[in-house]
């Protein structure tokens, strides 16, 4: 865990998300919007990564356990 995955944590727990779950993987887990669709993007861009918000999902999934 470094520090964005913290960071992520703490900003999804303020906003009354699940106690360890990163805020790209919740965003990840709802229905298609234009909201969802534009963070999904902005994070791609952000860390320069393709399907950032998918692959943190199933990193927080596998890490769980589920």
């Amino acid at each position: 865990m470094n520090a964005w995955w913290s960071a992520s944590v703490c900003i999804n727990r303020t906003l009354g998300g699940q106690q360890s779950e990163p805020l790209c993987s919740r965003v990840y887990r709802q229905p298609p919007s234009l909201w969802r669709s534009a963070f999904m993007v902005l994070m791609d861009r952000l860390f320069f990564e393709k399907a950032h918000c998918r692959n943190i999902h199933l990193r927080w999934r596998d890490r769980r356990g589920a």
